[in-house]
């Protein structure tokens, strides 16, 4: 089969191009009348005899109207009409039949097309079909147009959307680690001014650490407490205590064993011991841990210009568990009760001081 075509000559640069028509019809003197009808027209027609040969056409130049006859030698129309606005979504579909059929236009319209004329065609009706297809082919080319640039659109969005996003996770991230520092700043000015209101500007030794004491027990809840004192560099003693579920006999071996193990191995570390399982208790306390078995420990050093001057260890039944909140409040407690204690022994040797010269003065 040959290709016919009827063209308008371009008059201009700006002549939009040629529509490409198929014709798909068995009946040759059919094909021709719809050719003289398109004559004057700016089209360029395919013909095709049947279904074979209408795909051969399709499959090598792009379609914008397809006019095709109901029935072909082999096959049907309809089907092809269907086959083609599966795969060209742009491509118009017009079903030429015979009859009016009311039923033959619902299958048709069903499979795609775009209308269903009845043969003879006459000029003007194959002249306002081209011009109706040609129209929705524009608006759904339009359509298209504007679906691809909202596409490029929200992608854009989409884009900027997620980076929005990343920018307002760093910034919440931002936000409560500062909300989280400023929490453990107020939580350590609370206990600060706690601690502070509870010694004041107590200059009796004894006095201060009992209400050091207090105030942990206040704290912490019942629990067994000791504060130990260094009496050398490596040795400590026991400078107070509180006995909340220990026997005498077992408290007095415990402490003292406490003040010779523990109190050095404090003395060395920098943060709080808070022990909660066996097997660090016995890396801890040696031979007597089975007096703390299944105990929980919280003991830390209290330093001042690097030097300990007190260590601080509390202890009770794992069924007990020390919060996490008194855990953070010990780390508090400990650099101002070691200010204290700085205080006090400097007023001590200051008064001592005080007494050797006038001793050699008299």
């Amino acid at each position: 089969m040959t290709r016919r075509s009827v063209e308008v000559p371009q008059s201009s640069s700006k002549t939009p191009p040629a529509v490409r028509v198929l014709i798909v019809d068995g009946q040759a003197q059919s094909r021709r009348a719809i050719l003289r009808s398109l004559r004057g027209t700016p089209t360029m027609v395919i013909e095709a005899a049947n279904t074979a040969e209408a795909r051969e056409r399709i499959a090598s130049a792009c379609i914008d109207l397809a006019l095709i006859d109901e029935k072909l030698s082999d096959g049907s129309g309809i089907a092809l009409a269907e086959e083609l606005q599966r795969g060209r979504l742009a491509t118009q579909t017009v079903v030429m039949t015979d009859h009016a059929d009311f039923a033959l236009a619902v299958e048709a319209m069903r499979a795609g097309a775009a209308d269903v004329i009845v043969k003879p065609l006459k000029a003007d009706q194959v002249r306002a079909t081209l011009s109706r297809a040609l129209e929705r082919q524009h608006t759904h080319r339009a359509v298209q147009q504007r679906v691809q640039r909202l596409r490029r659109i929200c992608k854009k969005l989409n884009a900027s959307r997620d980076e929005i996003t990343q920018q307002v996770d760093v910034l919440c991230s931002d936000l409560v680690a500062a909300y989280q520092e400023l929490a453990t700043q107020m939580h350590q000015a609370v206990q600060t001014s706690e601690f502070a209101g509870v010694v004041g500007n107590e200059l009796d030794l004894e006095s201060l650490l009992r209400k050091t004491l207090e105030h942990l027990l206040h704290k912490a809840g019942p629990t067994n407490a000791a504060i130990f004192l260094p009496s050398t560099s490596d040795e400590y003693s026991l400078g107070g205590y509180v006995n909340y579920d220990c026997t005498s006999e077992s408290a007095d071996i415990l402490l003292q064993h406490l003040a010779d193990v523990l109190a050095p191995r404090l003395a060395r570390r920098s943060n709080i011991l808070h022990i909660t399982d066996n097997t660090t208790l016995v890396e801890w306390i040696g031979d007597d841990a089975a007096y703390l078995e299944d105990a929980h420990i919280v003991a830390f050093p209290c330093r001042h210009d690097g030097e300990v001057l007190a260590s601080i260890a509390l202890f009770r039944d794992g069924a007990q568990p020390f919060e996490s909140s008194f855990v953070e409040a010990c780390n508090t407690i400990a650099p101002m009760l070691a200010g204290f204690l700085a205080k006090i022994i400097r007023i001590h040797h200051r008064h001592h001081g005080d007494d050797s010269q006038s001793r050699e003065a008299a």
